[in-house]
């Protein structure tokens, strides 16, 4: 894409950041000169780690009491810290507090506060929204505080495919900054494996791709030019004069990636109130249906990109109802009550609520349910509000043109009187 042409604005905004710079050299100077140790900022990358929680109630393995039903975060897992016994799922006191397994499991067994699905987009949705290029790197590859247009994480795989797609389908500007052999040294061996996989389907799903920095020289650290035109702006605005007000839309660039995200974040629960009216989230037999966050994520890009669907292929159970003997036994493998038996006893799959982690099909003795690969348009749910905004305009487009051929017809009445 071709770069946009400079202004007026551009250059004063380039001849006060450098005045800027010039004006605080000295004070820079001093500071560094006369600052007590405990004043720096101290990197501990203790402070990037959290370690997870886990309810059992959602995982197929502890339900079903079989780990054969999904075994995904103890796979994941490079410190062999996750164990399921009977009905309960452990995290040992070994945990590397990498953020793995909550980015693995399909049914969100591991809470993690910090690097849950929608914490990470808008961690790195802020930076994205703000910088010509962001960078998601880990502790072991940085040994300092980060910058500012930098994402520090545990590891890079703590971010599940899910959410890089949605990233990817808005920003262009994502990066990976890992130098070489960082993956390599680290303990969490099965990290780079992972995020590998996750970056790769996302890129799959979405046409756009991750880059990739392995030398720090290389970073740029500039700020997007619309971000520094509305930051100046409302610097202007609030230096001296009243004629604009705050109100307006020229914000600042702050507030305009605040509201972004904000617009974000609704259209999630717009997602669900959709996906709720369209097809209900419980049955009269079974208790409510459960939308992963990362499920939410995936469908608020596709409501955005439906076409995107069509490209998209995941495994989504599918019944032999010849063989199905209406046992239940892939309903109660489904935590997340995607597959639900009817009153009939035929169990019906809802695939919106369904992550395609087979549990269902590896629960069921008769071999009734194989996983097969289908596209996703299922998963695109109607923008409500938008589709009621278009027959709104089109109302008025009516309206509009029925007021003004009534208004000719007047007009060309009382000439015809005048004559």
């Amino acid at each position: 894409m071709a770069a946009k042409e400079r202004d007026f604005l551009d250059e004063i905004i380039d001849i006060k950041e450098n005045w800027n710079a010039l004006s605080h050299t000295g004070d820079d100077l001093v500071s560094q000169l006369t600052a007590e140790p405990e004043d720096e900022p101290f990197y501990d990358p203790d402070d990037y780690r959290e370690r997870p929680r886990a309810n059992s109630t959602f995982c197929p393995s502890a339900v079903t009491r079989n780990l054969k039903a999904c075994r995904r975060c103890i796979d994941v897992c490079p410190a062999n810290a996750i164990s399921i016994e009977g009905s309960v799922v452990r995290v040992g006191d070994n945990c590397l507090r990498c953020g793995l397994c909550a980015a693995a499991c399909p049914t969100e067994v591991f809470m993690l506060r910090s690097y849950a699905p929608l914490a990470l987009y808008d961690k790195i949705a802020r930076v994205a929204a703000a910088y010509e290029q962001c960078y998601v790197t880990c502790t072991h590859a940085l040994d300092r505080m980060p910058e500012p247009n930098e994402v520090l994480l545990p590891c890079v795989g703590a971010i599940a495919p899910e959410v890089w797609f949605n990233l990817l389908c808005e920003f262009p500007n994502l990066n990976v900054y890992l130098p070489f052999d960082t993956c390599e040294e680290c303990t969490t061996t099965t990290g780079e494996e992972f995020f590998s996989e996750a970056i790769a389907d996302a890129e799959e799903w979405s046409g756009e791709s991750v880059g990739l920095e392995v030398d720090e020289a290389d970073l740029v650290r500039e700020q997007k030019r619309a971000y520094k035109r509305s930051q100046f702006v409302s610097s202007v605005t609030q230096a001296g004069t009243n004629l604009v007000s705050r109100t307006t839309p020229v914000l600042a660039g702050a507030q305009a990636v605040a509201k972004r995200l904000q617009d974000h974040s609704k259209q999630i629960t717009d997602v669900q109130r959709s996906l709720d009216r369209a097809v209900g989230n419980s049955s009269a037999r079974v208790s409510r249906r459960v939308l992963t966050r990362k499920r939410r994520l995936l469908m608020v890009a596709l409501r955005r990109f439906p076409d995107l669907a069509d490209e998209m292929r995941f495994s989504f159970p599918e019944v032999d109802f010849e063989r199905c003997t209406s046992c239940g036994d892939c309903e109660k493998a489904c935590t997340l009550k995607a597959i639900q038996l009817e009153d009939s006893g035929r169990p019906v799959l809802e695939a919106s609520y369904c992550t395609c982690c087979g549990a269902c099909a590896r629960a069921c003795s008769e071999g009734a349910i194989r996983m097969a690969e289908r596209t996703c348009e299922e998963l695109v749910v109607p923008d409500e509000e938008a589709e009621a905004r278009k027959r709104q305009q089109k109302r008025a487009a009516k309206a509009r043109k029925e007021g003004k051929q009534a208004l000719e017809k007047g007009l060309n009445f009382l000439e015809s009187l005048d004559k």
